[in-house]
Parts: structure tokens; C-alpha cells; sequence
């Protein structure tokens, strides 16, 4: 492996865990949190990973998965439209691969076998490139799925 990639809202020199930009601890799925930074061998999971970074902190996301060409948003009340989510912004780092610096995520809750995390600061020199990510064009190529988790209780 000679690369991995992060998606990220945010376009940066360099990368680092959120944790330094926000100075709060916060936890995902019991076993991931903000302490490190990730990234993936698929260049596919980290745009879609950095997308629902991005959905998640503009509206009320409680949930997202993705499997296969399916994106699926679950939001706390009434989701957005999906030119809303076309009109946000994400931006796909490649990142030079240094063994000794990552680590194998293994989260039993998100099933990715390609994800890797640090909680390294990765340095202008270790960004191949970063690119904005076209989302109209990404996402014209998946089935994307936006409810509410307030609907599907109704049923």
C-alpha cells in the first residue's frame, strides 16, 4: 500500500484529530472519537466518510451507512434535499502511507476493513494532493437514502 485518503469540510495544510481543532472529546459507535485521525485505502469510504462528517455537522444527522453504491442519512427530524447535500463542500486528501504511524481501526460497528487512524499530526510534506470533491457528480452515482428517525418511529 503506498497511499491511504481522508475526507474532510475542511481544506488544510496539514491534518490532525479533531480533538485539536475543537478541544472536546467526542465518541462514535463505542469505539472510534475524535482523538484520531482517519483514513482509508479506498478512496470511495474516505469521500463518503468525509461527506457524512460534513452532513452530519450542517444538519441533525443521527445516522449514517453506507454499503455498496448506497448512501443512506438518517436525521433527527425532516432531512434535508439532496441538492442541499450537493451544495455542501468536501475535500479528499491523499496521504503518503507510513506503517509506523498508522493503525487498523478494526470497528466491529462499521464493518470497514480498509480503515486506519492516528493520532499523528500528518505534515504538508505526507499530502500527495487535495482535491475538492465534485458531490453532484459522486453523488449522481449512488442511490442516496435521506429520512427521518422521527418518521420511520411513526410507523
Amino acid at each position: 500500500m503506498h497511499h491511504l485518503y481522508h475526507g474532510s469540510g475542511y481544506r488544510h495544510a496539514e491534518l490532525k484529530p479533531g480533538i485539536h481543532h475543537t478541544g472536546v472529546k467526542v465518541e462514535w459507535d463505542k469505539s472510534e472519537s475524535n482523538e484520531w485521525l482517519y483514513a482509508t485505502s479506498v478512496m470511495e469510504e474516505a469521500i463518503s466518510q468525509g461527506l457524512a462528517s460534513v452532513v452530519e455537522k450542517h444538519f441533525a444527522m443521527s445516522r449514517f451507512k453506507s454499503s455498496g453504491r448506497t448512501l443512506e442519512f438518517i436525521f433527527e427530524d425532516v432531512p434535508p434535499t439532496l441538492r442541499e447535500i450537493e451544495a455542501l463542500t468536501v475535500y479528499l486528501y491523499k496521504l503518503d502511507w507510513h506503517k509506523d504511524i498508522w493503525v487498523a481501526v478494526n470497528n466491529l460497528h462499521n464493518g470497514m476493513k480498509n480503515e486506519y487512524k492516528t493520532k499523528e499530526i500528518i505534515p504538508a510534506a505526507m499530502i500527495d494532493h487535495c482535491k475538492q470533491v465534485d458531490l453532484k457528480t459522486y453523488l449522481g452515482r449512488k442511490e442516496v437514502i435521506l429520512s427521518s428517525a422521527r418518521s420511520a418511529m411513526n410507523w
